[in-house]
């Protein structure tokens, strides 16, 4: 198998390619991973190869660089490709999407949080069941809810894939990972991104322009925000077909906060000829490029955390809002929090910890999906508020913030620590009038479990010392 060919263009018989990218004059079978036709035995496609060479202002030499980045572009495509074939009576089913329910907003929460994957679906390849859904469709769900995924109904649109707040759905053939590495291969260019399903249009490229094609509707704040860091340049979107939700709302969140920060746009859309041809007249640089250190992620906010972080530095760029979709925000605690932690086991993308040392309840906003599990699930009564209010352009958004402390409670006989002051004393506070006076019940509220067999069973013992 060749990994890349090249299939002469009549039209253009004398392109300059580099060496390891072989020229076939003639059509015929041959296994390759990257070909610029669609070849017998090709892996991938790259159509935006002839679209290049007709319409670029490169000189021979810039253009077979920029030719051997394109082919690059997609071998690296083909390499992280994660994409699931299974063969059926019709053929094969392609899973274009992985799914991660370990960081899902949506998998087996007692309360509906999410499910804006199944909102945006417009074949029901992702829906969503709960008991009462399974009620009214005499179906059975053993569990608080899940989604229920048909790859078979999946028309691979990738409008999910932009929605999903924390992660959980990646596209299979081109996940984060991968856009990272591509992208870094767009530095000093000007990249336009072009939708896989739009006709190639005939438009003349500044020799800074350099094309992928691709489906848009993936594209959502990280990948934009990759997009543009690793090419250090403004990013063009060519799509004539109405783009998705999620990445309509991404490119409105990174504009305004590159219009905060650099007082211009950092994504330009276009849906017509006439408009990508002002697009790639007015795209510029706008910053070098940067590609944030290798941290271990659990989730894509973790990623665009990273990103906007190094964006911001130690500067005060006010505050940005957010979508229906691509929202962010922060919560509030009120002083009548207990430490009890459940809040921080609802947490599952790691915005609420704890510092077990110094008896604190931590929250990071930057890393908050806002779905807003943790207020559903906190038992003190208005304690925790969620507050879906946008991104605040400040390096505190970015760092754990205390939230609520407390100190530790040792019991009262032995000096054993058993709990956090405000949890023994709300304990207590509940507990005492059940046991009507009863002061060697009263008592065992304030002793670890040890101590409290002693205060019921010993007769000697001065209970007013404990109760003090």
């Amino acid at each position: 198998m060749f990994e890349f060919i090249y299939m002469k263009n009549s039209t253009y018989p004398d392109v300059v390619l580099h060496d390891h990218i072989k020229v076939l004059e003639h059509d015929q079978d041959i296994e390759c991973v990257v070909c610029n036709v669609a070849l017998q035995g090709t892996k991938r496609v790259a159509k935006e190869v002839n679209f290049f060479i007709e319409n670029s202002a490169q000189t021979p030499l810039e253009l077979a660089q920029s030719l051997s980045l394109l082919y690059e572009a997609h071998g690296l495509q083909f390499d992280f490709d994660h994409t699931k074939y299974t063969p059926t009576q019709e053929g094969s089913l392609i899973e274009f999407f992985n799914y991660n329910k370990e960081i899902c907003q949506y998998h087996q929460r007692r309360v509906e949080c999410c499910g804006k994957c199944s909102e945006v679906c417009p074949t029901q390849a992702i829906s969503k069941l709960d008991p009462q859904i399974a009620r009214e469709k005499d179906l059975e769900c053993e569990d608080n809810r899940h989604l229920v995924i048909d790859h078979q109904s999946c028309i691979d649109c990738g409008k999910c894939i932009a929605v999903c707040p924390s992660g959980s759905l990646s596209y299979s053939s081109f996940n984060l990972e991968c856009m990272q590495e591509v992208a870094k291969l767009y530095r000093g260019y000007i990249p336009l991104l072009i939708d896989c399903k739009a006709e190639l249009p005939n438009t003349p490229l500044k020799k800074e322009v350099l094309p992928l094609c691709l489906n848009v509707n993936i594209l959502e704040q990280v990948a934009l925000l990759t997009w543009v860091q690793e090419s250090g340049s403004q990013i063009v979107i060519y799509a004539t077909q109405e783009l998705g939700i999620g990445t309509l709302e991404s490119i409105a969140l990174l504009n305004e906060i590159y219009t905060h920060l650099c007082h211009q746009e950092a994504i330009l859309v276009a849906r017509t000829t006439e408009e990508l041809q002002a697009c790639l007249q007015d795209a510029q640089s706008l910053s070098s490029p940067y590609t944030p250190p290798t941290i271990p992620t659990r989730t894509k906010r973790d990623l665009f955390a990273q990103r906007l972080g190094f964006l911001i530095e130690q500067g005060d760029y006010g505050q940005v809002g957010c979508g229906e979709f691509i929202r962010y925000g922060h919560i509030e605690i009120k002083d009548n929090c207990t430490l009890c932690l459940s809040c921080v086991g609802a947490c599952n993308t790691g915005a609420l910890s704890v510092d077990g040392n110094a008896y604190t309840l931590l929250f990071n906003p930057s890393l908050c999906t806002t779905c807003g599990y943790c207020e559903a699930t906190c038992p003190e009564k208005n304690c925790l508020h969620l507050e879906r209010d946008g991104i605040a352009l400040n390096p505190a958004y970015f760092v754990p913030k205390i939230m609520a402390k407390d100190s530790l409670f040792t019991c009262k006989m032995c000096g054993k620590p058993i709990g956090t002051t405000k949890s023994v004393h709300k304990i207590a506070q509940i507990m005492t009038p059940k046991f009507q006076g009863d002061a060697r019940k009263i008592a065992t509220l304030y002793a670890c479990p040890d101590c409290k067999v002693k205060i019921m069973l010993e007769d000697m013992l001065d209970i007013n010392s404990i109760l003090k």
